[in-house]
């Protein structure tokens, strides 16, 4: 019996001796951090110093939407003294990660803060290809409100309960990446869209904190350009005859047998960009003009490469202004009504002029409601 207690005591004590081997091992890996993102920044971001109770942040989309600030200003302001001021900080390379870095330097957060992007999220690399399991078991932690809730009182209960990882560290500056390829493309996307949606909702926290009213914007997205890319394992012979078989219709412009021929592809095959945007154009031929315009996001949503924002981004960033009850400007949305009636892009990314005219003046009259002008 004595032998017995005395082995069940060294097995205890190894129990014990390991299991704190395991803490310790964890909680000198890991860094305190409530939201487990797999990156961190090398460097503080710079202090800017705001000068306008208006901002504008966000990427290369973010930067262009600021180009027509004197617009919004001059809505805004209409029968005041004194033109109200707006600030940009969005920037060519710069996704949400960085966003957020950014603004976390601000001594004053502005009054209003717009936030225009999604269109460079895959454009750096902030994660290790062979961490996306650890960094999705420590997501799904994360978002369990007893864990959120305990680590929130606690946050040194972070170096324990998250998983360690192999951190990716970022220069001051971001390293861009080259079009990503196929699979590079595939392995990261669902791990991209996670910390996407995860990195609005701290936006949407932030602002909150700091007592600034956020407005969320989509990004308008050109439903004319065709696929760059097709995902290899959405297509195979007999979906590339089928392909080639709409191509010859619409070039004959037999809208009616097209759409007959498309709209079965589509279901036959889901997933296959070309078809999509196939369908769309017979639609938009048709004077389908809702089905079109749903055929041609399907399309960008399923091209196999990160050139441009998706209707998926848009639809995260629709997902998180509902949950979080946080003011949208659909953009998206206002120049997609426009499609059929003119041409609604000067370039890939870029709509026309006078939709960024025709936003900024309703998005002028919304914040005018606002503030109560």
């Amino acid at each position: 019996m004595k032998k017995i207690l005395t082995f069940l005591g060294a097995i205890a004590f190894l129990a014990i001796l390991t299991g704190g081997y395991l803490a310790f091992d964890r909680w000198t890996k890991n860094p305190e951090q409530i939201v487990p993102y797999p990156y961190d920044f090398i460097a503080k971001a710079p202090r800017v110093k705001l000068d306008a109770p208006i901002l504008i942040v966000g990427d290369r989309m973010g930067s262009y939407f600021a180009r027509f600030k004197t617009e919004l200003a001059a809505t805004i302001s209409q029968n005041l003294d004194n033109v109200i001021k707006i600030q940009s900080l969005a920037s060519d390379g710069q996704g949400l990660h960085r966003t957020l870095h950014q603004l976390k330097s601000l001594e004053q957060w502005p009054q209003i803060l717009i936030y225009q992007g999604g269109s460079e999220e895959f454009a750096e690399s902030k994660f290790e290809i062979s961490e996306i399991r650890k960094i999705s078991q420590n997501f799904k932690l994360y978002q369990d409100d007893r864990i959120h809730t305990m680590m929130i009182l606690y946050p040194w209960l972070s170096r324990l309960v998250y998983t360690p990882m192999k951190r990716t560290h970022l220069p001051a500056e971001p390293i861009l990446l080259e079009e990503l390829q196929e699979k590079n493309y595939l392995q990261r996307l669902e791990t991209e869209l996670l910390l996407f949606e995860q990195q609005l909702t701290q936006l949407v926290a932030l602002s909150r904190d700091r007592n600034s009213l956020l407005i969320l914007s989509t990004t308008p997205i050109n439903l004319d350009v065709p696929p760059k890319s097709v995902c290899s394992f959405s297509s195979n012979i007999e979906i590339e005859k089928a392909v080639l078989e709409l191509q010859e219709l619409v070039k004959k412009q037999d809208w009616k047998t097209a759409y007959k021929k498309a709209t079965k592809y589509t279901m036959l095959y889901p997933g296959n960009a070309q078809l999509f945007h196939l369908e769309g154009t017979v639609e938009k031929n048709l004077g389908k003009t809702q089905e079109g315009v749903n055929s041609m996001l399907q399309a960008s949503s399923y091209e196999c490469t990160s050139w441009r924002v998706t209707e998926v981004q848009n639809s995260i960033i629709r997902k998180v202004a509902a949950s979080q009850q946080v003011l949208l400007f659909d953009f998206s949305r206002m120049v997609e009504r426009e499609w059929t009636n003119n041409i609604t892009f000067f370039d890939e990314l870029h709509p026309q002029n006078i939709y960024y005219d025709k936003g900024m003046n309703q998005l002028g009259l919304v914040i005018r409601k606002i503030l109560k002008l």
